[in-house]
């Protein structure tokens, strides 16, 4: 019986273009991942692809056949690479599966990967070709750090780069039942292991389950290109409706990809975490933090304002004012919290200069100095009223007593 596939890919919810590429086409199953400046990076990809349209494998020389023609695409696309300034320093990884007889055989370059579900457990059957996969194999760092690491990204090995390239190639015997997945980063970066293992545990045709896996990791962020393939080589899963869209290469619209697939309760949880940490990474999520910061900062200033108090003048009247004496546009930091009846023009100059000084203190100190200025302004209106009165009494004649003379 032929094998069953279904293939899904999407561009994601960060990045603009797909650089990914597929090629499912019993027995030969191709996920390639793109590199490179502008659109260098999609024409690699699609180059690596397109030589497999008329690839055939060899009875009994699978591996040797498949190793010249991957030696070859590396060379083609290195020598565009060179040739062309636009072009330049462009490459793809590439994860290639072919089912011969009882047997898969696999070639691996870069950091895409090849997965086995059998049974009810998921196994990793490539190595990752990444700076991050060498410090993880070396006992620099754990799983745990490798998946948040800021180098994640850094590939040690891809098609094109150099003008000769080490295939990493092996055959594994399928067992009834089991089930194949290739995948570029854009799914494994966002979405764990176990996770990809509950997507797969729950059954169902190949096209439901690659279109949930594109989706798991949409949810989860979607920080770039997604790229799925999934087959059996026995026939035991149906390959579903996924496959309809897509042409022989495996290419689809990026927004049909997975459309209308529930995504499972382990990844729903991980997923707004994911998408909160994807959206914080981007250049508009800076944007919101700067935004949060500078209203917290704000929050915070207004709240300290709160807090102090200076005297200030209100009209001609010596006032006590809360906050601070500054405006932010329209806005002022202060406001007006108790009058007097003391006229800043009858205070001493070194009152005057104090006031006019708007110190920042605490309301205690605040009504104790408008306090002092009270008792202050009292005892000269005193002694003006006592002044006046002695004149007054000095200017009023004496008539002396027992009439007039």
């Amino acid at each position: 019986m032929p094998a069953t596939f279904a293939t899904a890919t999407h561009t994601g919810l960060i990045r603009k273009t797909n650089e990914d590429a597929l090629f499912a086409r019993d027995p030969v199953f191709v996920v390639a991942d793109g590199m490179g400046g502008a659109q260098a990076g999609e024409v690699a990809s699609a180059m690596a692809i397109q030589a497999f349209d008329e690839f055939v494998p060899g009875n009994g020389a699978t591996e040797e056949a498949l190793a010249k023609l991957i030696t070859n695409i590396s060379l083609e696309i290195h020598k565009l690479a060179v040739a062309d300034r636009a072009h330049a320093g462009m490459g793809t990884t590439l994860t290639a599966a072919i089912v011969d007889g009882n047997r898969v055989v696999l070639a691996h370059v870069g950091d895409s990967r090849a997965y086995l579900w059998r049974g009810d457990s998921l196994s990793q059957l490539t190595e990752d070709h990444s700076l991050v996969g060498e410090m993880l194999r070396s006992g620099q760092i754990t799983s745990a750090e490798a998946e948040e690491h800021p180098q994640r990204s850094i590939i040690t090995r891809a098609l094109g780069v150099d003008s000769e390239i080490e295939i990493d190639s092996r055959s594994v015997e399928w067992q009834p039942g089991d089930v194949f997945l290739l995948c570029s980063d854009g799914l494994y970066s966002m979405v764990s292991d176990a996770d990809i293992a509950a997507v797969m545990a729950q059954g169902g045709d190949l096209g439901s389950r690659a279109g949930e896996l594109v989706e798991a990791a949409n949810a989860a962020g979607g920080r770039d290109n997604i790229s799925v393939v999934l087959f059996s080589p026995d026939g035991a899963a149906a390959a579903g409706g996924m496959d309809d869209p897509r042409s022989e290469s495996g290419r689809i619209d990026p927004a049909s990809a997975g459309a209308g697939f529930a995504t499972s309760p382990a990844v729903k949880r991980r997923g707004l975490l994911s998408r909160l940490r994807s959206f914080l990474s981007t250049w508009y999520g800076d944007v919101t933090i700067a935004l949060l910061l500078v209203a917290f900062l704000l929050t915070g200033g207004w709240l300290i304002s709160r807090q102090v108090y200076y005297l200030g003048v209100n009209g001609d009247r010596v006032a006590i004012y809360q906050g601070i004496p500054y405006d932010l546009g329209p806005f002022s930091l202060s406001n007006l919290y108790r009058a007097s009846t003391v006229k800043y023009s009858d205070l001493q100059p070194y009152e005057q200069e104090r006031v006019s000084k708007q110190e920042l203190q605490s309301k205690s100190s605040a009504e104790t100095m408008l306090s002092n200025f009270t008792t202050e302004d009292n005892k000269r209106r005193q002694a003006e009223e006592e002044a006046a009165r002695t004149q007054t009494t000095a200017k009023t004649p004496t008539i002396p007593s027992g009439g007039a003379p």
